[in-house]
């Protein structure tokens, strides 16, 4: 069977011989009947999920062979009106008349043709004809592209919100006349009113039921793609174990409900079709205003290890004043950790999600920060690794302060986690293990090195193939204080099975530069 890379059409997956994970059972409750919001990154898989839905209720039953739902389901015929903001055409063109030919499309399908000349009357004349035979099932795909796409268009943006709740405002009078809405996206907007003129929608984004509705779990690619895992394996010439390390390790993580955690469909299938660990999800467009927002805000790159925040700050979107912690996890950069509960609300505790992202947003940060090129990053961070690997310590601190050269002082305050927060980015763009302002006693086993103690702070561990490597940075002063403090405050306590080195640095403000280094061997 073939890989399903970028197919999200059900139809043409299930006729063209290729691999489904069956998500049909998670899916069956909601097809009942209801009002839902969906909210998941790009690339995930909520357009196969509309199609799917799509397919089912066109009594497309030769589709789901061998599938749960194949016989956990009636395959009613219900008229069905998909709308997909992705495939819509209002950049040549306005916002209105998109979606009136769009519209004009599905009444055809049905063999009729709309009067109405707006998008609001053509969508609820529609329905209305459309609910003479059966209630009709509306599918609205990626509503917030048309929003998002002219973000920092101020006029356009406004313009496109007015004519998107005027469209949505249909829904709740014409509700006796439907069967299901099935709404995604990537965010709830929150000035958009859709989801207070739909007041009887649910939000199913953060609902533990689905949390396992989009993307791959182990098991589900442990049991539909073996032969694949087996061909990349022998391409590494490693075992399934140690193939499975790094890619859990790569692509794994990602989490809606602090417990489960799926795979990135787009990044793994993209990984067995050519077995190399890359960042393939990020490359497919991350939006530069993201770094822009997050340079501008001045925010600590070593916070995105460890940040915390609201279900409100998680889920809804004010496209005017827009929240780096909420749009980094609804674009898929951040993701839940763990969920704590308490009657003072519900916190969320956020990390990346896996080395493909941290790699990735760190490369970019650290591209914008130095004004770089993307192939300058990227051989930066190939001479680190080198450097890194043959343990040569010039070549390391010389390399890292030719990028120093570049970056202004406005970008971080003038103190000591300016240089941390450049040095972190820089040693995550290797793709090394890497942790910072890690507490002591770290267990290598772990996808982060440290778990918490009283023992200390050290500001970054990293491990290699063959060596710990604990770093320390001081602001200015002597590099033994540095190296002093790896040795009394017990920072490799319970590191084992290879060699620990220490090593101190002092990070010169004046000239911008790590200008003093050590490296102590430690028992």
């Amino acid at each position: 069977m073939r890989l399903p890379i970028g197919v999200q059409d059900f139809a043409l997956l299930r006729e063209s011989n290729m691999i489904y994970v069956d998500k049909t059972a998670l899916l069956a409750p909601l097809l009942e009947t209801g009002r839902y919001f969906f909210a998941r990154p790009r690339r995930f898989g909520k357009s196969l999920i509309v199609s799917t839905i799509q397919a089912a209720f066109r009594g497309r039953k030769d589709l789901f062979a061998n599938l749960w739902l194949e016989h956990n389901f009636d395959f009613k015929l219900r008229p069905v009106i998909r709308l997909d903001f992705s495939r819509l055409d209002f950049q040549a063109r306005s916002l209105e008349a998109a979606l009136l030919d769009s519209f004009q499309q599905s009444a055809q399908e049905y063999g009729l043709t709309l009067q109405a000349q707006t998008p609001k009357t053509a969508f609820e004349e529609l329905i209305l004809e459309l609910a003479k035979t059966e209630k009709v099932v509306v599918l609205i795909d990626e509503y917030d592209q048309a929003i998002t796409d002219v973000l920092f268009e101020p006029e356009k943006r406004k313009a496109h919100t007015d004519i998107l709740r005027g469209v949505f405002g249909v829904l709740k009078p014409l509700d006796a006349y439907l069967h299901l809405v099935w709404i995604t996206g990537v965010s709830k907007i929150g000035k958009l009113s859709l989801f207070s003129s739909l007041n009887n929608i649910q939000d199913i984004s953060m609902n533990p039921k689905y949390a396992l509705l989009c993307g791959y779990t182990h098991a589900e690619i442990e049991q539909s793609f073996p032969t694949f895992l087996e061909e990349a394996a022998k391409s590494f010439d490693a075992s399934l174990p140690e193939l499975w390390a790094g890619l859990q390790r790569w692509f794994n993580g990602y989490s809606w409900d602090g417990i489960e955690k799926v795979y990135c469909p787009f990044s793994f299938l993209l990984f067995l079709e050519h077995p190399i660990f890359k960042s393939y999800w990020y490359e497919t467009g991350t939006p530069t205003w993201l770094i822009e927002l997050i340079k501008n805000r001045k925010i600590n790159p070593l916070n995105f290890e460890h940040l915390s925040a609201d279900a409100m700050t998680l889920t809804v979107t004010d496209v005017e004043n827009l929240e780096p912690v909420g749009m980094m996890f609804q674009t898929g950069y951040l993701t839940i950790q763990k969920i704590r509960k308490s009657e003072a609300g519900t916190r969320y505790e956020l990390s990346y999600p896996n080395q493909e992202v941290r790699v990735a947003f760190s490369k970019g940060l650290l591209q914008d920060y130095s004004q770089s090129y993307p192939s300058e990053v990227s051989s930066f961070a190939f001479d680190l690794y080198d450097a890194l690997l043959s343990l040569e310590w010039d070549k390391l601190f010389s390399r890292a302060n030719q990028v120093l050269a570049g970056i202004p002082y406005e970008i971080f305050p003038r103190f000591e986690t300016y240089a941390n927060s450049l040095w972190h980015l820089m040693l995550v763009s290797t793709g090394l293990r890497t942790q910072s302002q890690v507490q002591s006693d770290p267990s290598p086993s772990g996808a982060a090195l440290g778990s918490r103690t009283s023992l200390g702070r050290m500001d970054t561990l990293l491990e290699t193939s063959t060596h710990y490597l604990i770093f320390e940075l001081k602001m200015g002063g002597s590099v033994s204080a540095a190296t002093t403090q790896i040795m009394d405050t017990a920072y490799a306590k319970g590191l084992s099975g290879k060699p620990i080195l220490g090593i101190g640095m002092v990070f010169d403000l004046a000239s911008k530069s790590f200008s003093q280094w050590e490296v102590t061997e430690i028992e």
